[in-house]
């Protein structure tokens, strides 16, 4: 008899992930509800935010048995985008919580390409703090949710030049630093936060707030003085002209 889907979609993250290891499968929560998990700001009046779906990341090794593996814990597989999308993304659905389950493999596809290969050990039952930031921060349309996601992340986790449990610096710096476009699409979601901040829309107290825009505001400047590369130079040319991130329409059962 196949088991079924724990109701908070917290406890159902770390289920899955804590099954998976016992069966040799790496799985690793991001999104909304891996935010929560790593950032008890998540849980202030202010940040609260519902969570409708689950979003995980798991590695290549092991992810033909990913079908399986989810069938055995209530879910339903989508079949027909699995097929054609498998090596590199599934879809599976908690029929009895009418939710959906997004499994990106090894590699977290959006609005730019964020390769997550030898990165899902560093933490759990989430990605770890800068990946998690960086899922959010590249969203060229950034919405409220998002907007809060990136707020509690920066409340609750300093900037430093290593991992742990915090903003690695050198990571998201490294990132940016070769490529124009995830440093353009970052550079405008700070300046996106950072409007919210002054207009009080995120709800934060004054020392809250400032304490977010203060990190912001160092991470941009870090992000501005670092060496770019000669390809982030020759894109440079082109300027905002020209689109520098996918445009992605959201996939549902």
């Amino acid at each position: 008899m196949n088991a079924q889907p724990a109701t908070d979609l917290r406890e159902e993250l770390q289920r899955l992930v804590s099954l998976g290891e016992t069966l040799g499968l790496c799985l690793r929560g991001l999104g909304g509800v891996a935010v929560a998990l790593h950032s008890p700001s998540a849980n202030l009046p202010a940040l609260q935010r519902s969570y409708a779906d689950l979003d995980l990341v798991a590695g290549k090794n092991g992810a033909e048995r990913l079908d399986g593996f989810f069938v055995e814990q209530g879910y339903e597989p989508d079949r027909q985008f699995n097929a054609l999308n498998g090596d590199r993304r599934r879809l599976f659905f908690d029929v009895t919580h009418q939710r959906q389950v997004d499994v990106f493999i090894e590699r977290f596809e959006m609005c730019h390409h964020l390769s997550l290969t030898g990165r899902l050990a560093l933490d759990s039952p989430t990605l770890t703090v800068s990946d998690l930031y960086l899922t959010k921060a590249q969203i060229a349309q950034l919405n409220e949710k998002d907007a809060l996601d990136l707020a509690t992340l920066l409340l609750d986790h300093g900037l430093m030049r290593q991992e742990g449990d915090c903003l690695n610096l050198d990571y998201v710096i490294g990132l940016c630093a070769a490529d124009w476009g995830w440093y353009t699409t970052l550079s405008i979601n700070h300046e996106r936060l950072l409007g919210l901040l002054a207009q009080g829309k995120l709800g934060l107290n004054t020392q809250q707030t400032q304490q977010v825009k203060e990190r912001i505001e160092s991470l941009q400047v870090a992000m501005v003085n670092a060496p770019k590369t000669l390809a982030w130079k020759l894109r440079d040319r082109l300027g905002r002209r020209v689109r520098w991130y996918e445009e992605v329409e959201e996939v549902q059962r």
